[in-house]
């Protein structure tokens, strides 16, 4: 190497200092010394069917659907049903952001997502349509859903609710849809979904998961399909109900929740996704597909279970044999501590009335500090504490709602709403 730079030096000085006239890629100069090979080079790129080809105009359904429509199940009518069908989505967490994913991304035609809550930093491990930006800002779930699969599929219809799912108001939210699909935490909300799916003869595909256990089951029940349900089935293929297997809710606190027991997002996905392919059957028609059994499983320890349940149909059940709907017909509660967040929410007295908001925020303003977003209210309150000494804050809702975030007993809570909002 000393006797090739020598050899360089040398040449420089004889042609008079400037850099000698070399080929491109001579072996013996260093790479940094050689003339630049100034051709062209072809770039290398992956190779696409569509390369070449002039594409306009938007997304077709072919595009899209194109590895969905080559399954037997589906196809190219299949695909048309699944544009034509309506998804009520009751509750928008870790099981309901999943199934919404999924099934807007199918091209289902209509999504209804309901959800009373706002985003937060917990929810981000397992809720997968929600950001950072979404819990710094408390967006509430069913908005910051709609954005987000909107981005997905712009095709898809989704409406969202920021409401409470009650006897009130689940008749007018689910209005229209061919099915309802459970991303609850709660069982009393899962009876009134039960008594409403059999009372008006559509299907209901429950789901839950916590810790590393999962489970989920249809109901297709055997009052059938009601007059104008577009999903059909017959008696060979009916299923129990809710109640036929659990004839009433587990008391308030027997149960564990993520918040005591934790939960691993895999379940929770792996629930919403075998909801949401039981969906896409019965929306393309396939009812003898769906899986009629009560599926469970632990992905920690590697157990899976199907219990078949059409021997468990109770001749004597109250809902679906008797038709008797009272969760149905209960008026909803005016307070319920809300799983999992060190909350209580509370239902004006006044019942179904819109809140003037911009009154309860100059209200607020002289309690703390307060912050308007999307619809809602929250105002941290500067001089208020919990009987546990806990900082208090309040969220409060258009449509009458208010979260007390920092309590836990509901009469104690009833009273702030009282004085910060009013009856």
């Amino acid at each position: 190497m000393p006797g090739l730079w020598k050899a360089v030096i040398s040449r420089r000085k004889t042609s008079g200092g400037r850099r000698p006239a070399v080929e491109a890629g001579d072996s013996r100069i260093p790479r940094r010394l050689r003339p630049r090979d100034r051709r062209r080079r072809r770039r290398r790129s992956w190779w696409s069917p569509n390369r070449g080809r002039v594409r306009s105009g938007a997304m077709t359904d072919l595009d899209r659907y194109h590895r969905q429509m080559r399954l037997p199940g589906i196809g190219a009518e299949g695909q048309a049903r699944l544009g034509r069908g309506s998804v009520f989505i009751a509750g928008c967490g870790a099981l309901g952001t999943v199934a919404a994913d999924l099934l807007c991304r199918a091209g289902v035609g209509t999504l209804v997502i309901v959800d009373r809550d706002l985003v937060e930093s917990t929810n981000l491990q397992r809720q997968t349509l929600y950001t950072e930006r979404d819990a710094s800002r408390s967006t509430p779930k069913a908005e910051a859903a709609r954005l987000r699969l909107a981005q997905a599929n712009s095709n898809v219809r989704v409406r969202a609710f920021v409401e409470e799912i009650d006897s009130e108001t689940i008749a007018s939210l689910a209005e229209g849809c061919d099915l309802v699909l459970d991303g609850l935490d709660n069982f009393e909300t899962r009876y009134l979904l039960n008594d409403f799916a059999v009372s008006t003869g559509v299907p209901y595909l429950y789901g839950a998961g916590v810790a590393t256990q999962g489970m989920s089951m249809p109901v297709l029940s055997r009052r059938g399909p009601g007059s104008s349900a577009t999903i059909r089935w017959n008696d060979a293929e009916t299923t129990p109900c809710l109640r036929c297997l659990f004839p009433t809710p587990p008391p308030a606190g027997s149960t564990p929740t993520c918040d005591t027991a934790g939960v691993l997002g895999s379940v929770t996905m792996t629930v919403a996704a075998h909801q949401a392919t039981q969906a896409i059957k019965l929306l393309v028609g396939d009812v003898g597909a769906v899986d009629r059994s009560l599926r469970s499983f632990d992905l920690w320890t590697n157990v899976n279970r199907s219990l078949g349940i059409e021997a468990s149909i109770d001749p004597d059940c109250p809902c679906c044999a008797r038709g008797q709907y009272e969760h149905l017909d209960a008026a909803p509660a005016s307070t319920r501590i809300l799983c999992g967040r060190n909350a209580v929410q509370i239902r004006s007295e006044a019942g179904d009335v819109e809140i003037d908001l911009d009154a309860v925020a100059k209200r607020l303003a002289g309690l703390g500090t307060i912050e308007k977003v999307d619809g809602s209210i929250r105002g941290r309150l500067r001089d208020e504490r919990s009987p546990d000494g806990d900082p208090v804050s309040v969220v409060v809702f258009a449509d009458g709602r208010a979260i007390i975030e920092g309590a836990t007993d509901p009469a104690w809570a009833r009273g702030v709403f009282d004085r910060v909002v009013g009856r």
